[in-house]
C-alpha cells in the first residue's frame, strides 16, 4: 500500500520535508533581507548614515555653547531626517506593495490554470483498452490469437505515440529514448517500423513525427471493420468509429500538451513580475525600517536593535517569495523538479495497465464471467 503524505500543516514542520517546503525555498530571500536589514538599521541607530556636509550645515546654523549641546544638535537633526527618509520610503512601500500582490496574483492564477490544464489533459490508454475489450470480438477460436495481437498492437502504438510526443517536451523523458534503439529496446517499436518512420537506430531526432503510429492503428482499425472474409464480419463487427474517436482523443491531447510546451508565455511576462518583486524587496529594506532611536527613550542600544526585529516584514518576504516559486515550480510539471511528474515512471505505469487489461479481458472471455452469470 501506498504512505499516505503528511498534511501541509505537518510538512511545514517536519524536518523531512523541509527543503520542499515554503522555508527551504525561501530561507536564503529572508536571510538576505535581515542581513541587509540590520546594516541600515544599525547604521541608523548609530547615526552612521548622516553626512559630513548635513553635520557641519546643523553645526553652522545653530551656534553650540558647549561641545555636548553640537553632538546632541547633531544628532536630533541626523534623526529626524533619516525618521522623514524612512517614513517617505514607507508611504511609497504601501502603494507598491498593493500593485504587487494583484500583479503577482494575476501571474500566479494564471501560471496555476496552464499548469492544471496540462496536468489533467495527460492521455491514456485506459479508455481505449475498454473500447478495443468491448468492440474487438474473435469469431472463431481460430481468430482468438489474432484480436489479442490486434489489441496489443493497438495500444503499443498508442503507448509509442504517447513517448515520442513527450520526449519533445519532457527533459528526463529525452533522455531516456534519446534514440530510435532505446524505442527498440523498450518494445514499442520494432525495425521495420523505424525504417517506415525513415529514422536510425541512433537518430535523436527520432520523435518528431509522433502522431504517425496513431494513424498506423486508425488505418488498423478501417482494415479490421471493413475487411470481411466471406460474408464473416472483421474483428470489429461494428461501432469501429468509436475506436477510431479513442484514438483521436488521445492525439487531440497529446496535441494540446506539445502546443503548451512548445509555445510558453512570453519571457517578459515573467521578467516583469521577478524584476518588480526583486525592486519592492530592495525599497522594503529602507521603508520597513524601525524608525525608534535608541537615544530618544535612553534606552541600551543592544535591546533596541533587538526590538527593532522585522517580524512582519519576513512574513510577508516568506508569503511574496513563496508565491513566486510556487509560479517557478508550476511552469514545467514535466521537468527534474521534485514536484514534477514523473513520465519515465508513468509510462511503465500506462504499459503495465495495458498489459493487465488486455490479460484480464482474454481470462473474461475464456472463463465463466461471460457465460451469463446472472441467469441460472
Amino acid at each position: 500500500m501506498e504512505k499516505c503524505s503528511p498534511s501541509p500543516i505537518s510538512q511545514l514542520f517536519s524536518l523531512e520535508y523541509l527543503k520542499t517546503g515554503i522555508i527551504g525555498q525561501t530561507w536564503y530571500y529572508l536571510l538576505i533581507f535581515c542581513f541587509l536589514y540590520y546594516i541600515v538599521q544599525i547604521g541608523y541607530q548609530l547615526d552612521l548614515l548622516c553626512t559630513t556636509s548635513e553635520k557641519n550645515q546643523t553645526t553652522s546654523s545653530k551656534p553650540p555653547t558647549t561641545t555636548t549641546t553640537t553632538l546632541e544638535h547633531e544628532h536630533d537633526v541626523c534623526v529626524k531626517k533619516t525618521k522623514d527618509y524612512f517614513k517617505n520610503w514607507a508611504a511609497h512601500f504601501s502603494t507598491m506593495t498593493r500593485l504587487l500582490t494583484f500583479l503577482l496574483g494575476f501571474y500566479v492564477s494564471t501560471i496555476c490554470k496552464r499548469w492544471w490544464d496540462q496536468v489533467s489533459k495527460l492521455p491514456d490508454a485506459d479508455n481505449l483498452g475498454l473500447v478495443l475489450g468491448g468492440l474487438v470480438w474473435a469469431q472463431s477460436e481460430a481468430e482468438a490469437d489474432a484480436a489479442r495481437d490486434f489489441k496489443k498492437t493497438i495500444l503499443r502504438y498508442t503507448h509509442l505515440s504517447w513517448t515520442m510526443c513527450f520526449a519533445r517536451i519532457s527533459t528526463p523523458l529525452s533522455n531516456k529514448f534519446s534514440s530510435a534503439q532505446e524505442y527498440i529496446d523498450k518494445k514499442l517499436l520494432t525495425k521495420s517500423e523505424a525504417e517506415a518512420l525513415k529514422i536510425d537506430t541512433d537518430d535523436r531526432d527520432c520523435s518528431t513525427l509522433w502522431w504517425v503510429p496513431l494513424s498506423w492503428a486508425v488505418s488498423m482499425v478501417n482494415d479490421a471493420f471493413n475487411n470481411k472474409d466471406k460474408g464473416k464480419d472483421g474483428l470489429i463487427p461494428k461501432d469501429h468509429k468509436d475506436v477510431v474517436s479513442a484514438i483521436c482523443k488521445v492525439r487531440n491531447d497529446l496535441f494540446n500538451l506539445a502546443e503548451y510546451r512548445l509555445q510558453p508565455l512570453p519571457a517578459i511576462y515573467t521578467q516583469a513580475v521577478w524584476v518588480a518583486v526583486y525592486g519592492w524587496a530592495l525599497i522594503s529594506i529602507v521603508a520597513n525600517q524601525s524608525r525608534m532611536h535608541y537615544r530618544d527613550n535612553e534606552a541600551s542600544l543592544v535591546v533596541t536593535i533587538l526590538l527593532s526585529f522585522p517580524g512582519h516584514e519576513l512574513l510577508m518576504f516568506l508569503l511574496i517569495f513563496g508565491w513566486l516559486k510556487v509560479a517557478d515550480i508550476l511552469v514545467d510539471p514535466f521537468g527534474n523538479d521534485f514536484w514534477d511528474i514523473d513520465l519515465v515512471s508513468t509510462l511503465d505505469i500506462n504499459i503495465w495497465k495495458s498489459s493487465v487489461t488486455i490479460e484480464n479481458q482474454e481470462k473474461a472471455t475464456h472463463s465463466q464471467l461471460l457465460k451469463r452469470p446472472y441467469l441460472k
